[in-house]
């Protein structure tokens, strides 16, 4: 009988480093379109109401999309993609 352990393959994804990776990845797409959606979203609604979305909600959203993709690796990527495609449908339809 020996003793040695038998070590498990791990998946890179769920590893610590892999979802510090992912969380930091996801801001290459976080910000460029979190900042697109709060552009369009000031440009809706300033005529309109003279405020705007402060920037702290511009923020707190690529927070919260980093924090998603460290959470939920394998999700992230699905909800950039959900949000993508739901952007090129508004635009087509508006314009």
């Amino acid at each position: 009988m020996s003793n040695t352990r038998v070590r498990r393959s791990t998946d890179s994804d769920l590893t610590l480093g892999g979802r510090a990776i992912a969380a930091v990845a996801s801001c290459l797409f976080s910000v460029p379109l979190m900042g697109l959606i709060w552009l369009i979203i000031n440009n809706q609604i300033a005529p309109i109401s003279d405020s705007v979305l402060p920037l702290s909600a511009l923020v707190a959203a690529i927070v919260g999309f980093a924090a998603l993709s460290f959470a939920f690796p394998r999700l992230a990527p699905n909800v950039f993609g959900w949000i993508c495609d739901t952007l090129m449908r508004l635009a087509r339809w508006l314009w």
